[in-house]
């Protein structure tokens, strides 16, 4: 099965970002670099998940922050909802 078109054209802008600025040392506090992880999430999680994850990654990524090891998620935790049946009355 093939990966949707605006999958394939976020894939292919990454791997352009990546070529271009390859002869530039990475300011990236993380690895995989921001880039790297941006390409895994979108080609794992698709187009959609794949974004959310690496704005996440993104917003992570400033002075002073965290930094080291930081691999795209095996699993995406779906946000808990705190919708509660009500109760019944007996």
């Amino acid at each position: 099965m093939r990966a949707p078109r605006i999958q394939q054209r976020m894939l292919r802008a990454i791997e352009w970002y990546q070529r271009a600025f390859q002869w530039r040392p990475s300011p990236c506090r993380f690895s995989p670099t921001c880039s790297h992880y941006s390409h895994e999430a979108i080609s794992m999680y698709g187009p959609v998940r794949g974004l959310w994850l690496t704005i996440r990654r993104l917003l992570r990524c400033r002075p002073f922050g965290p930094s080291g090891y930081d691999p795209v998620p095996d699993v995406v935790h779906e946000p808990v909802s705190h919708h509660h049946e009500p109760m019944r009355s007996q």
